[in-house]
């Protein structure tokens, strides 16, 4: 093992890679399974929630390699309710060498893992007996069904109600409840840290799923997903917003449950008044689509209201327009691009205008000699290239930005939504 607990494999140079010493090579996505456990009987029968980590360097190393099993077996058990955990361990055999000595899987999860978790399946047997399978923390924002079977009973046609909720950091008992569950996100965030509870500057989000489990008929109460905002100072008396992680457990992605999530914190925020706009910390992908159809439905609303239309808009308007919904400038912009692109898509045209217009408006920012530190990363760097080199960074960085907002727009156009 080396000092920070990651995988010894990857430091031996010119390591022999033949048949024997690649059997005792794990991947640890391969290897590792999340099982989300309701009761004693589930656990017996293997009913439960399955689903596999999607990184793991922080865990096990930048390979993301376990070496020294043969047949490595990770299960990691975690209560439904509480997210009590129970690491199931198993390998058909261990390396014997002088030379290799195999990783230590417990070292390496130790830190990741809730704090209690434990290694032995008669101690998490206690654990399910204790399960409280209805506790829930924060206060209900808003109450929404779903529309499919849940996951866990895909057969039983049982419809499961989410609810988000808004929670008191004063509380001792979330806390310890948050630092429990908040250790998945290791597993699908990158670079991700475990925030200070202490500071008061942070707001949390819950959503949880709430059934009837269809053999026990209790009520089961399920956390399946958070969101952490900071608050900055903003001055002279003002915060600013800022979404830091937002996480819904795999089984229940691709359910909408997000963009739930998403609303309503965002309406959360935009009743404050201390709040003068909320930013977002790296986006992924999927994040920015549900952020731009749900602040693009809340313009083209507001917009509606005010009789007024986009494409009639100049664009510092329409920014500031949108500033008063509590949209940050960049996002704004962002938004001004996808409506206009949204309300000429009728006419091929008029679409095509729009596109050239933003690819004039990158070549002017590239052009432009006097750069200042509000333009894109890209204007400093370019602004002695040649002018072949120059057109073809302009072309690139417009296939690259329209890249990142068509799928806005065609979700958008695939709501069939009024003309803007």
């Amino acid at each position: 093992m080396t000092a920070n607990g990651h995988s010894s494999l990857a430091n031996c140079a010119n390591v022999e890679d033949n048949g024997e010493m690649s059997a005792y090579k794990k991947d640890a996505l391969s290897v590792v399974t999340f099982k989300i456990v309701y009761n004693e009987e589930d656990y017996k029968t293997k009913n439960f929630l399955e689903f596999k980590p999607e990184m793991a360097h922080q865990v096990f190393g930048e390979s993301e390699n376990i070496f020294g099993y043969r047949s490595l077996s990770i299960s990691l058990y975690y209560l439904h309710n509480s997210s009590n955990c129970y690491a199931d361990i198993h390998c058909a055999d261990k390396i014997k060498s002088d030379l290799y000595k195999p990783d230590d899987v417990l070292a390496c999860l130790n830190q990741w893992l809730p704090e209690n978790f434990t290694t032995d399946g008669d101690k998490f047997k206690k654990m399910m007996e204790n399960e409280d399978h209805d506790t829930m923390f924060g206060k209900v924002l808003t109450t929404f069904k779903d529309t499919r079977p849940c996951a866990l009973f895909p057969n039983e046609n049982v419809f499961a109600t989410y609810k988000i909720t808004e929670c008191d950091l004063k509380d001792e008992k979330f806390k310890e409840y948050h630092q429990r569950f908040e250790t998945f996100i290791v597993w699908y965030i990158d670079a991700a840290n475990f925030i200070d509870l202490e500071d008061e500057k942070w707001m949390i989000f819950y959503v949880y799923e709430e059934l009837e489990h269809p053999v026990t008929k209790k009520l089961c109460i399920t956390p399946i997903g958070f969101c952490t905002i900071y608050n900055f100072f903003c001055y002279p008396d003002k915060m600013r917003s800022r979404i830091s992680q937002f996480f819904i457990l795999p089984s229940h992605q691709r359910r909408g449950i997000g963009a739930h999530l998403y609303h309503t914190i965002a309406h959360r925020l935009r009743e404050l008044p201390s709040v003068v706009d909320v930013t977002v910390e790296e986006p992924t992908a999927v994040f920015q689509k549900i952020r731009d159809i749900d602040d693009s439905l809340l313009i083209m609303k507001k917009l509606k209201e005010h009789n007024k239309r986009i494409s009639t808009m100049s664009r510092d308007n329409a920014v500031k327009f949108m500033h008063e919904y509590k949209i940050c400038q960049r996002q704004a912009r962002r938004l001004v691009d996808i409506l206009n692109c949204y309300s000429a898509l009728k006419n091929k045209g008029e679409y095509q205008k729009y596109l050239d217009s933003i690819k004039n408006r990158i070549k002017t920012y590239i052009e432009k000699d006097n750069c200042d530190n509000k333009k894109r990363k890209f204007d400093v760097a370019m602004a002695n290239i040649e002018p072949v080199d120059k057109k073809a960074a302009i072309e690139a960085e417009f296939k690259k930005y329209v890249s990142e907002i068509e799928p806005s727009v065609k979700g958008l156009e695939h709501l069939r939504l009024n003309e803007i």
